[in-house]
């Protein structure tokens, strides 16, 4: 699975849905910047390590829908 900038996550445990906004090149590994929009409160980013959510979705915790790119 390859992550890629405007794919979407959820996390069913907290109905949290993120987007994808980046993905930066670091020296300790790839960096992925999420916009997490959560039902009635302000939207907040995060960042995380790019094997980290691979494992996440691997293992159940997130969700992904990779970016529909039109026809």
């Amino acid at each position: 699975m390859k992550l890629r900038e405007g794919d979407n996550l959820y996390e069913p445990f907290s109905r949290n849905t993120g987007e994808i906004t980046s993905i930066i090149e670091h020296p300790a590994g790839k960096i992925v910047k999420v916009r997490w929009r959560i039902p009635g409160e302000l939207p907040h980013d995060t960042e995380l390590f790019y094997k980290k959510i691979q494992r996440a979705v691997r293992d159940g915790y997130y969700e992904h829908t990779p970016k529909q790119d039109p026809a």
